[in-house]
């Protein structure tokens, strides 16, 4: 049985099957399961005053409660890798125990003769080295030259050098891509105007040319979407419909007069106020221009989003995990890593 706290002291147990929970429990997050042992005051610990969050965050307050942050005793893990050391930016050697968090340079991690499926064999990979790199030509100049043996992760290389190691690299380096992650997305607010017209929406969303965009900026190396989530999730290889892709005709019509329609304004009576002709063709005039102007605002913030992330800083940074972090291992690399010398 697990259980799980709500508001205090009150708890809400989970004891029926439900994979869902085991499902969510192997996505990359920034939370993980952490052994009752290694808590300020074990398995009676108080989740107010001894609370594991880094000890550097101090008091927490949120609505009236205050959270002290004290970090974990130490570290724990089941895996098949040991922590071994850190070296600093400076060159200097230490150990993490949970309470530091030094500028790391370079974390080693060896094989766990004692995990439970077995010691390694001699020809598996024994050793990795994860190394930071200052820049994405660093990490593609460590590939070439040899001193570097896997990249992996999102956002380590610029997509065209991606390409470069795919083509012109394709005998000395292997390359493999995952199934899709998750959709990078272009969000329009609905509630402010100009996109609280769904025929604006509509216009912007056929008049943005992704996949012209996916070959200049991404190298080729995606696929336009036309959903919130990928195929790959659980539930979403569904064809949903309409499709809402790239088509310049019917953006165009939809920027035309009397397409689309106009709300007409209400008097304090609430019947309809009248309106010339001239009025109403100023109000299309307005209108398509705001559309217009929206979707070429939509397609240069897309590029904006594009641009940032091929420098290696994008505007909505995910969550903390080592897929930015280029390694270098000392054994054999592993056959499913996505780049390889």
């Amino acid at each position: 049985m697990w259980r799980a706290p709500r508001g205090g002291d009150d708890f809400t147990p989970l004891n029926k099957k439900y994979y869902p929970f085991l499902q969510e429990l192997t996505y990359i997050r920034p939370l993980r399961m952490q052994s009752m042992n290694t808590f300020v005051g074990g398995a009676a610990n108080n989740a107010l005053n001894q609370n594991s969050c880094p000890s550097g965050w101090g008091e927490v307050k949120n609505d009236g409660v205050t959270v002290t942050c004290v970090g974990v005793t130490g570290i724990a893990g089941t895996g098949r890798w040991r922590y071994v050391s850190t070296t600093t930016t400076d060159g200097t050697e230490v150990v993490q125990d949970g309470t530091n968090a030094p500028d790391a340079q370079k974390v080693v991690m060896e094989r766990f003769s004692g995990h439970w499926a077995g010691a390694a064999a001699a020809s598996e990979v024994l050793r990795v080295e994860f190394v930071k790199y200052g820049s994405h030509a660093e990490v593609k100049a460590a590939l070439e030259d040899g001193s570097l043996d896997a990249a992996i992760g999102d956002g380590v290389l610029d997509p065209e050098d991606v390409a470069h190691f795919r083509t012109a690299k394709r005998i000395s380096h292997h390359v493999s891509l995952t199934e899709v992650l998750q959709n990078r997305l272009v969000i329009l607010n609905a509630a402010r105007a100009p996109t609280d017209d769904l025929e604006v929406r509509k216009t912007i969303m056929h008049a943005v040319d992704k996949g012209t965009i996916i070959d200049r900026e991404l190298a080729g190396l995606a696929e336009p979407v036309d959903a919130a989530f990928p195929r790959s999730a659980p539930y979403c290889d569904v064809d949903l419909s309409p499709r809402w892709a790239y088509d310049a005709e019917k953006a165009h019509l939809l920027c035309r007069p009397g397409v689309g329609g106009a709300v007409p304004s209400v008097n304090q009576t609430g019947a309809p106020a009248a309106a010339s002709d001239d009025g109403l063709a100023a109000g299309y005039i307005v209108l398509i221009v705001m559309a217009c102007v929206a979707a070429v605002a939509a397609l240069v913030f897309a590029v904006f989003l594009v641009s940032r992330e091929k420098q290696g800083r994008p505007v909505y940074m995910p969550a903390p995990s080592t897929a930015g972090m280029a390694f270098s291992e000392a054994g054999k690399p592993a056959p499913s890593e996505p780049v390889e010398a």
